[in-house]
């Protein structure tokens, strides 16, 4: 229905080199600090997975799991085992207490500063 109209979800521009690169260098910065930025090397007090975290408010806190520590968390582990799914778990609580020591230990900040480290915003 719409090949012959020329409507497309975004511009091709496979003609125009040099904005097809200023995408290429916007998009990696945006995954920099979207998946990175600001965030900070945890290790579980419990499991010793390693995660990295970022609190942007005292109620609010992004993790980033990786593949390693998904397999080293015992309690995703647990959760598999008696055949559920850790993707509806909200949070694993040994790792949220782990966090919540690592706020109070300075490691993790508590919140995000006034101006953005990665000088995204």
């Amino acid at each position: 229905m719409f090949a012959d109209s020329g409507w497309a979800k975004a511009p091709d521009y496979t003609g125009d080199p040099e904005r097809l690169a200023a995408i290429a260098r916007a998009t990696a910065r945006d995954r920099q600090h979207y998946l990175r930025g600001g965030m900070a090397e945890l290790e579980c007090r419990t499991c010793h997975a390693g995660v990295l975290v970022k609190k942007t408010s005292p109620h609010h806190t992004s993790v980033q799991w990786n593949d390693d520590a998904l397999a080293q968390c015992t309690e995703i582990a647990a959760i598999r085992a008696q055949g559920g799914n850790p993707a509806l778990l909200p949070t694993c609580p040994r790792l949220s207490a782990s966090i919540d020591h690592g706020v109070a230990e300075g490691i993790v900040p508590r919140e995000s500063p006034e101006s953005d480290p990665d000088g995204y915003w």
